[in-house]
């Protein structure tokens, strides 16, 4: 095999920018390096540029930069090290330098569940971010049921308001056309709840886990107890599900260590029968007890929320805000965790402050390239336009370069301009059915005028900010720009 050739692994939560940003990191900084390698993908569309047996073969190790879990059994027997994507962006040297010096230790596939989240590397993970990394499981593949969904059902209100279906008559049904998207979308968005606890579920225990997790979301969603078995028409919602995911998914990992001293000749069972049966029996069990306690506390956070009143400027702004602190990473998910946990609650006017909240840093950084480009280099400008596009994606990444180079200032006033969209958004009841899309889905916004001022307006509150913040970049800051730049 050439000398230098190394394979490496990127995934993040939504797989819509981590991902490519990371890949694109690692590819260059090993350009500059001199070393080959393969970096496979596993964005929303799926893995792409998938490492062969061949490349794995041929190695001399492996770096995985996931925020979720990856298919991890055949990298069995080769150094591996496994981090976070955002070190594939903003460390890449270092990361490639693991292989290198070889400081990633052998990885051992455990059998039955090792996944990413539980293999062993030199970066050991602490218990929140193994935490996290199953929360990220069961939210990406959540995402997809969730934004057609609710696009389906928002377009369903929207066909009725068109026909002149008067509010108070009941919108979403009353015509033909609005009654199957609404049907249609219905059945997508009732998926919620069962595909997140099952994928957490998964991401723990493996296949094991995906039985208990999507049962014990379900059984969630349908507010199952022993009193009401079939279920009842309050839900014990997003929490419940998680808890149902995780219990459940930890509940099956001790299951499949206890079988490992059951005869070999069983075997052949524990997934078909011994598993399944234990899980369900568990999980059925479980959520009966603690939903009714689950109803309440759901309900209670519900209640809470509706009564807010005008109070719930401030969680728009708290929401919009937190949207821009680190641009994809903890603090934004927590955020749009939020808000997709009000949407399976039926409240829709805080979707929408998270969304408008992402949509702001890009729009801001590229507006003030644009008006104000004293206060960037070159490159800087260069690349400003495509910010424009995933401003209006809703792809809040698109801002890290420019925090990055320069986070005292530019974080602060991004956060600035999204807590303004996102108080204006609470301020005029704007709601939002669909977790994502951007500007593709104003259309189904409601009160989706309001919502364009209200992104105009932190658009431009945040373009303000970084002139008043930025300084103006001197020909020695130009120069060096312009160096670092030709070397990459």
């Amino acid at each position: 095999m050439p000398h230098g050739h190394r394979p490496y692994v990127t995934a993040c939560p939504t797989g819509i920018a981590h991902t490519y940003m990371a890949a694109e990191a690692l590819d260059q900084q090993a350009k500059k390096m001199g070393i080959t390698i393969k970096v496979e993908t596993n964005g929303s569309g799926g893995a792409k540029n998938v490492l062969t047996a061949e490349d794995i073969a041929a190695c001399d190790g492996i770096i995985v930069a996931a925020d979720k879990n990856v298919e991890m059994a055949r990298f069995d027997g080769k150094p591996v090290y496994i981090t976070k994507v955002a070190n594939g962006i903003n460390k890449p040297e270092e990361l490639i330098n693991k292989i290198i010096n070889g400081e990633a230790a052998v990885y051992h596939h455990a059998g039955g569940g090792a996944t990413a989240a539980a293999a062993e590397s030199e970066e050991k993970e602490g218990v929140g971010r193994q935490v996290y990394k199953h929360l990220m499981e069961g939210v990406s593949h959540m995402l997809p049921f969730v934004v057609a969904g609710g696009i389906f059902i928002a377009l369903s209100f929207l066909i009725d308001t068109i026909a002149g279906i008067p509010a108070e008559e009941g919108i979403g049904g009353a015509t033909p056309a609005a009654a199957w998207f609404n049907a249609i979308g219905g059945i997508s968005f009732g998926f919620m709840l069962a595909v997140l606890g099952g994928y957490i579920g998964r991401s723990i225990a493996d296949r094991p886990g995906l039985l208990v997790g999507f049962v014990g979301g379900a059984m969630a969603a349908a507010g199952c107890t022993f009193a009401e078995p079939a279920g009842q028409a309050v839900s014990a919602g997003f929490l419940g599900a998680l808890l149902a995911g995780f219990v459940g998914g930890y509940f099956m990992l001790w299951i499949e260590k206890v079988c490992e001293h059951i005869p070999q000749a069983l075997d052949g069972m524990k997934p078909m029968l011994i598993y399944p049966l234990i899980g369900l029996a568990f999980i059925g069990l479980f959520m009966c007890a603690v939903n009714p306690v689950m109803i309440i506390i759901n309900q209670a956070i519900s209640d809470f929320l509706n009564s807010l009143g005008h109070a719930k400027i401030i969680l728009g702004i708290l929401l919009g805000g937190m949207m821009a602190i680190d641009m994809g990473g903890p603090i934004n998910k927590a955020a749009y965790l939020f808000g997709t946990a009000a949407l399976a609650n039926g409240d829709y006017d805080m979707m929408a402050a998270v969304m408008i909240g992402g949509m702001v840093p890009p729009l801001a950084i590229a507006l003030a390239c644009t008006i104000f480009k004293d206060r960037w280099t070159e490159t800087e400008l260069k690349s400003a336009p495509v910010n424009w596009i995933m401003g209006l994606s809703f792809i809040t990444e698109g801002a890290i370069p420019y925090a990055a180079a320069d986070p005292l200032r530019v974080i602060p006033a991004c956060v600035i301009g999204s807590a303004t969209a996102g108080a204006i958004s609470m301020a005029f009841g704007c709601t939002l059915m669909a977790p994502h899309g951007g500007i593709f889905v104003f259309a189904v916004v409601g009160n989706w005028p309001m919502y364009l001022v209200a992104l105009a307006v932190g658009m431009v509150v945040g373009a303000l900010m970084l002139r008043v913040l930025k300084k103006k970049v001197t020909k020695e800051e130009e120069a060096i720009a312009e160096e670092v730049a030709a070397e990459a």
